[in-house]
């Protein structure tokens, strides 16, 4: 069995861990934000009960499953590779709402590798754009700021564009030129902080659309009073 740090993997997951506890420490208020966020997922996930249509309740799970990763990412100072879990966190909850507005369009989730038509029926269906319109369906404000973060999520990680190659770059200058360095662990501060900001902000958008699907449930577990609170304080 390989020894934990002996290998430059495990040590890089060790970094991990120990810039994880130690931004938890320096940075209380965003993770007291985040964490208040994910209690509500958790709250949420412990109490799905025949969910209608049954995938929206799994949607429901990875979407919280997404959140927990990129807040891990987001301590750790991975202030690039969070953006593409906020992502998938936000296109969870918008393929479940689709799919909540519509039933039939389950048996086209499921149907993407069945064979091309199936493919191509489930791309039309499930792009963002029709997923954007959707949200406006139950609450127009929701669906501008869903676009704003998915926007965002792109920008800075979701695909490899500027702000996501040089979020996380050092640059030295000499007189014999340039040099790049390209972090995999980001300890600049306002960088952590727009990014546990940024993670807070897409976890309590992903919940506000899950509670279009779940609303008497949020209501009976005090979630929408909860995610009230984080949205006037934090959106």
């Amino acid at each position: 069995m390989p020894d934990w740090g002996a290998d430059d993997l495990t040590r890089f997951l060790k970094a991990v861990n120990s810039n994880q506890i130690a931004n938890l420490a320096n940075f209380p208020e965003p993770y007291s934000v985040m964490r208040r966020v994910n209690d509500c997922f958790s709250t949420g996930g412990k109490n799905l009960i025949n969910p209608e249509p049954a995938t929206t309740g799994m949607l429901f799970l990875r979407s919280q499953y997404a959140y927990k990763t990129t807040v891990g990412m987001a301590l750790a100072g991975q202030v690039v590779e969070a953006f593409v879990m906020m992502r998938s966190c936000l296109e969870y909850a918008g393929y479940a709402l689709v799919m909540f507005a519509d039933p039939t369009l389950e048996d086209v989730f499921f149907g993407r590798h069945v064979d091309d038509a199936g493919m191509k029926a489930q791309k039309q269906k499930f792009q963002i754009r029709e997923i954007r319109a959707v949200v406006a369906t139950f609450d127009n404000k929701l669906a501008l700021i869903f676009k704003e973060f998915y926007d965002r999520a792109i920008d800075f990680g979701g695909h490899p564009n500027p702000f996501a190659v040089c979020n996380a770059v050092q640059m030295a200058s000499s007189g014999s030129g340039h040099t790049f360095r390209t972090l995999a662990l980001s300890k600049d501060e306002i960088t952590l902080r727009h990014t546990m900001k940024s993670t807070a902000e897409v976890g309590i958008t992903a919940l506000f659309i899950f509670q279009h699907i779940f609303k008497a449930k949020f209501e009976l577990l005090g979630l929408r009073a909860e995610l009230d609170s984080l949205r006037q304080a934090n959106l």
